[in-house]
């Protein structure tokens, strides 16, 4: 996923674009500038996107990620952007995930839910008697 803002196309965001775009140059960050069909917004798009000063950013300028602020600066990332985590696991708990994997592998997702439901229910009944 991609961090993306909008801003409307006026003779002032046009200023503040091509500041967007020269900051994104100079720090060697690639960013995908377009517009919509009729000319009215201009569409910013990478895997981050520098903001030189923080006045210039409004939060209707975000369309999807998350502001950091950086030495006076603005950068903008995608909110999903994940971490790797190498975790240790004992030999019972990995036949576990193993037995749920090739218990799940099979059905669908609605199936999978419906089937967590149901147990929810069970227990929750049990737990009431």
């Amino acid at each position: 996923m991609k961090a993306k803002i909008r801003l409307e196309n006026n003779v002032p965001n046009q200023e503040t674009a091509r500041k967007i775009r020269e900051a994104n140059r100079d720090a060697n960050n690639p960013i995908d500038i377009s517009f919509k069909e009729d000319l009215t917004e201009i569409f910013f798009e990478g895997e981050r996107i520098f903001i030189p000063e923080k006045a210039m950013f409004t939060e209707e300028m975000l369309v999807h990620g998350q502001v950091k602020e950086k030495a006076g600066a603005l950068e903008i990332s995608p909110k999903d952007k994940g971490k790797t985590v190498n975790l240790h696991l004992d030999a019972d708990l990995v036949a576990e995930l193993n037995e749920i994997k090739n218990h799940i592998v099979s059905k669908t997702q609605h199936d999978i839910i419906l089937e967590i439901f149901k147990k929810g229910i069970d227990q929750y009944n049990k737990e009431k008697k």
